[in-house]
């Protein structure tokens, strides 16, 4: 073996090996260079990587057979190697190797520092557009579209509700495409004006493709230029311009739908048999104002937009879609006309969505819910883009049907269709928050900043006050105030708030001391009762439900007086309980007053709709929070019935978690006189008063709300905010 190595050095065969390997990389480092610049892909430096590899043991062997001497290449075997041949082989190999490795080590400073710094940037470019490319299809992958205003091109300013008209219509049929995802024209058309890349817009709306476009309206003429893009290279994929009378408005839209859907089956395999027509007014006038009455639909405003659609059905009393917007119209204006309407639009033409959404939340309001389910669900099933109606049936199933899980799913797509509509992002947000999913709440929050500022204060303060930081609420909500003062829902929520950390006077300062529900936050059951008695009296109103009447008379130990409307409102609830309406509190005042009745053995129902609520809420991961828990409504059910250790064990944990069990409560006698709630009544009250205490440090030291609040006279007095609270 030694001899054979000695041979193998005595051929300088390790020389040349050396030399080939040095000399390969540096053809390698050249060519994953230069070859791209000549449009040369990874197919041929790989090719070249492989030919140099081959040609590595060819080398070797050739070194073994032939020999290098001043005459040229000869055969070993004719070597004379006495003479003085191979020493000067050697020598020259070895220059050879010293030259290349010269060159490398110059070229790998080169790389490194020169062009090293240049591809690490080209690079972190590719990586950002690929990282931006990832962002617009997460939601949707390849299939989703959004379509962006249509510029009004028009001498008229006020042909603007045509244009928008002309680029929504084209939208709505897009969105019957069931394997297209089309985003809410309240999303896209937000970008009107704003001088944005489409890139940067698409990647604000999660969309893979956008489609704009001009509109020129003159005399009885109009001229339509539309253009599909795909975002994430900024590529036109098709573009087209019509010319047309007006009369033929609905065929161009026929047109750009067919033709767009015919460059999306080449471009993302889109699979869909023929492209959805428009459902077309008789009248061009009619379609004029319908365009105008879901201009400001858009808007919300609902009575103008009402008009409009009047408007368009005196002129063709068989447009389907005009009836259908108007019942909507009706229905958000609290307008007894809608039910007609509805009507109508089923009877005319019962295939649009609109007529099915017009159908289901006339349902929703009549409490017929699983009407108002079969008819969404069909709205979807026809237009599976229509945010609006992924939010009404969120709003079904979670407050009246109490399918929790369910309702967020709808609230997640609804703001993936539409994830520049505040309302849809902020029922979102609280989906997060209230399945702890704090990061992603955080996320939407940031997003929320610029959409509604005053929104994103108030909902961050609910976000912070996860986990009982009370205090944070109710700072956030002042922040939301001091934004947007007109809006009484805030002060509404904070009156409710600043009564959970006990400042009464404040609290019925903003809530009012006829407001049952603000007044048992406070202990004050008798009073609320009181107010609900008032309102009894006053023959000009009534409570909405039977609940708004028994629990505040229940809570101030008016059993008898209770019992009719906490039955009343069970049955109307279905025997369910929920989060809102007949809720755990209301299932535990009914539980005293049958018991006090004497009806022990007449409860059974209701302790199994409290823990029904309560798997619903767990299959929806939803946890322990100021208003809602889970822990505490199965904690509740357990003592009641008479598993009492578990039960307080669950009402512990929910108290510990930051939840607020109102004191004083009548009906719950049994639980706060048992010894082993004294702690947990402690730890409330603890809680209680380090919020308090937090939320003065900040209202009693240069209060920076003092413009739209201030503290009531005399809270202040003699405090003292103490550091690190």
């Amino acid at each position: 073996m030694l001899q054979f190595f000695e041979e193998l050095k005595r051929r300088n065969v390790f020389r040349v090996g050396i030399a080939y390997v040095v000399a390969a990389w540096l053809v390698v480092q050249v060519v994953e260079t230069i070859f791209p610049a000549f449009g040369f892909g990874d197919a041929a430096v790989r090719t070249a990587v492989i030919v140099l590899a081959i040609g590595f043991p060819l080398v070797l062997i050739f070194s073994w057979i032939f020999q290098l001497t001043p005459e040229g290449l000869k055969l070993d075997r004719d070597v004379d190697r006495s003479g003085p041949v191979l020493p000067h082989a050697g020598k020259k190999l070895d220059r050879a190797i010293i030259v290349v490795l010269a060159i490398a080590l110059g070229y790998f400073a080169i790389d490194k520092f020169v062009i090293d710094p240049a591809r690490d940037a080209a690079r972190e470019e590719q990586i950002t557009e690929r990282a931006r490319t990832e962002a617009i299809i997460d939601s949707f992958g390849e299939n989703s579209l959004a379509v962006l205003p249509f510029v009004n091109m028009s001498n008229d300013v006020e042909n603007e509700y045509f244009s928008d008209g002309v680029a929504e219509e084209v939208l709505n049929l897009l969105a019957k495409i069931p394997d297209l995802r089309v985003i809410s024209r309240s999303s896209s058309f937000s970008f009107r004006g704003k001088d944005m890349d489409i890139p940067s817009i698409a990647e604000q709306l999660n969309a893979a493709l956008v489609l704009e476009g001009s509109v020129r309206r003159y005399g009885d003429q109009v001229r339509i230029t539309a253009q599909l893009i795909e975002a994430r290279s900024d590529r036109h994929l098709w573009s087209e311009t019509y010319e047309r009378e007006l009369v033929d408005v609905f065929a161009i839209q026929d047109e750009i739908s067919a033709a767009i859907v015919e460059s999306l089956k080449d471009t993302i395999d889109l699979q869909v048999d023929e492209a959805p027509t428009t459902a077309a007014a008789v009248s061009t006038e009619a379609h004029d104002a319908y365009l105008r009455g879901r201009y400001l639909l858009a808007q919300r405003n609902a009575i103008g937009a009402a008009r409009e659609f009047e408007k368009a059905i005196s002129l063709d009393p068989e447009y389907a879609l005009a009836h259908a917007q108007l019942a909507i119209a009706y229905w958000l204006g609290d307008d007894d006309r809608a039910p007609a309407h509805v009507e109508k639009a089923m009877a005319l033409d019962p295939s649009i969505a609109e007529a099915h959404a017009a159908a289901g939340v006339l349902s929703w309001r009549e409490e017929d819910f699983q009407g108002a389910v079969r008819h969404l669900e069909k709205a979807i099933e026809i237009n599976p883009s229509y945010a609006d109606a992924y939010t009404w049936m969120a709003n079904v199933l979670q407050f009246s049907l109490g399918r929790y899980a369910e309702a967020f799913e709808m609230r997640e797509k609804a703001v993936q269709l539409d994830p520049l509509s505040w309302p849809a992002k902020v029922n979102y947000i609280i989906t997060l928050i209230n399945t702890n999913r704090l990061a992603e709440a955080d996320r939407e929050l940031e997003k929320l900043a610029t959409l509604a500022p005053a929104e994103y204060a108030a909902h961050r303060g609910l976000r912070l006050s996860h986990g009982g930081h009370w205090a944070s609420f109710a700072l956030g909500l002042l922040d939301a105030d001091k934004i947007f003062p007109e809006s009484r829902r805030f002060r509404f929520a904070l009156a409710n708030v600043l009564a959970i950390i006990g400042l009464e006077e404040e609290a019925l300062a903003l809530g009012g001391d006829d407001d049952s529900d603000l007044l048992r936050l406070l202990g004050e059951p008798r009073r609320a009762a009181a107010a609900v008695e008032a309102i009894l009296a006053d023959d000009q109103g009534s409570p909405a439900d039977g609940a708004d009447v028994g629990l505040p008379l229940v809570s101030a130990g008016e059993y008898a007086r209770a019992r009719p409307y906490l039955e009343k409102s069970w049955q109307e609830h279905g025997g369910m309980v929920m989060t809102i309406g007949f809720d755990a509190y209301n299932a535990a005042a009914l539980i005293a007053v049958r018991r006090a009745a004497g009806e022990a053995d007449n409860v059974a129902d209701l302790l199994a709709a409290i823990r029904d609520n309560v798997r619903r809420y767990r299959e929806a991961g939803m946890v322990n929070s100021i208003d809602q828990s889970p822990d505490y409504e199965d904690g509740l059910a357990s003592f009641l019935a008479g598993d009492e250790p578990r039960g307080l064990a669950l009402i512990a944990r929910a108290v510990e978690d930051g939840y607020f069990i109102t004191p004083r409560e009548a009906y719950l006698q049994s639980l706060y006189e048992h010894p082993d709630f004294a702690p947990i009544r402690a730890m409330q009250e603890a809680r209680q008063a380090r919020e308090r205490e937090r939320f003065l440090a900040v209202v009693c030291t240069d209060n920076p709300y003092a413009a739209v609040w201030q503290p009531a006279e005399g809270t202040c007095e003699g405090f003292a905010a103490e550091d690190g609270d």
